[in-house]
């Protein structure tokens, strides 16, 4: 009898997961909420133009990962950068900040003795704000990060983050150089005018997929999914949803930060520089980011959409890894059968994005590709 597999979402790492799976030769079933697949990945359109929620360029030096994704999609290399407004200097920088904005800061002095002060030291990682405060001092961390920060998560310290993160630049903190947001890796976005819904598409063929369908809960005793379609098992299980959700919130429920995102068409064919693709603003404003689109996606037009993205207390978009919320997390984890692989975003109570997603879904092909014996039992990846 052929191996079954239950994917949970159709998201990046839900589609990815169900196509590497039905290639393995598993028998795939898909549930996915929505009517589409994609999440906020898909593209839509508005005013005639692409968008998704948030931008969603592709950046990896993985090669497994970036073979993945350009055997199904055609991808259009290019290099962006990405500014932050300091509403307190009335100024533009590079983000990640660079060595050579540091001399147009109207503190640049106070700036550099506090960088001579933490020269050869090691920033603690104690917490998200120790780290920075150690790295790049009082001054660049309240201009660039602390309330930044806040707003992003909606938390009221940052104190309470951890400073594990993968994407705190660690050891680089201040960059040489090249201002590029992703430096040496790879980097790209779709060719097609849909963006990825064709990559999205083509990893559900031959799959059974179940749209419109939520997820109720999991009893992981029995292996049984409760769906708006009924009761559904597997032999292996991949999970892409929120896992409290899924676990009838039987630890609490983990704390997210959503998302209002506002869609803006400008009459004016650019609104920003030519290689800059979204802007952080750092300070009271009560967004966080605007996106240009066509900057992304190359579309052509006389006009353009903007994006703006307003931390907000509905919806679940972005986990707040605090030591509160990821002890709460490994105490679903702890609930997780045997091949029950939680992964991507919301599944890994984890900040990623797209090349994490392929990567999380790849490791899951690892182990259940291997012979029985060498499988692990549950995961989150």
């Amino acid at each position: 009898m052929s191996k079954t597999a239950l994917v949970i979402g159709a998201g990046m790492s839900g589609a990815t997961s169900a196509y590497l799976l039905r290639k393995a030769g598993f028998a795939v079933t898909v549930v996915e909420a929505d009517s589409v697949p994609g999440a906020g990945v898909r593209t839509r359109w508005y005013g005639g133009h692409p968008y998704t929620f948030g931008p969603r360029v592709f950046f990896s030096r993985e090669d497994d990962v970036i073979r993945q994704l350009t055997s199904l999609i055609k991808i259009r290399e290019f290099y962006t950068r990405t500014w932050t407004y300091v509403a307190q200097d009335g100024q533009m920088y590079h983000y990640p900040i660079t060595a050579s904005d540091l001399p147009l800061m109207p503190d640049h002095t106070q700036i550099k003795e506090e960088l001579d002060e933490r020269q050869g030291k090691t920033p603690s990682v104690d917490d998200f704000q120790a780290y920075w405060m150690g790295a790049i001092g009082p001054t660049l961390y309240n201009k660039f990060i602390d309330t930044y920060s806040k707003k992003m998560w909606g938390i009221e310290s940052n104190h309470m983050l951890s400073a594990k993160f993968e994407w705190v630049n660690k050891g680089t903190p201040i960059r040489t150089g090249d201002t590029r947001l992703y430096g040496d890796q790879f980097q790209g976005y779709p060719e097609a005018a849909d963006g990825y819904n064709s990559y999205f598409d083509k990893c559900l063929e031959g799959c059974t997929v179940h749209f419109s369908c939520k997820a109720l809960t999991f009893d992981p005793q029995r292996r049984i999914l409760r769906t708006d379609d009924g009761d559904l098992s597997a032999d292996v299980i991949v999970n892409t949803a929120h896992i409290d959700t899924l676990f009838g919130y039987q630890y609490g429920k983990l704390r997210y930060c959503g998302r209002q995102f506002l869609k803006v068409v400008l009459p004016t064919e650019h609104a920003f520089p030519e290689d800059v693709t979204w802007i952080h603003y750092a300070g009271e404003e009560p967004f966080t980011r605007i996106t240009e689109f066509k900057q992304i996606t190359d579309h052509k037009a006389k006009d353009t959409l903007i994006g703006i993205e307003l931390p907000s207390t509905q919806g679940r978009e972005y986990p707040v890894q605090s030591e509160v919320e990821m002890k709460r997390f490994s105490q679903y984890k702890a609930l997780f059968p045997e091949n029950f692989f939680s992964i991507g975003r919301q599944g890994s109570f984890q900040y990623k994005g797209i090349p994490d997603a392929i990567r999380d879904s790849l490791d899951v092909l690892k182990v259940v590709g291997s012979p029985p014996r060498a499988r692990a039992t549950a995961g989150a990846l």
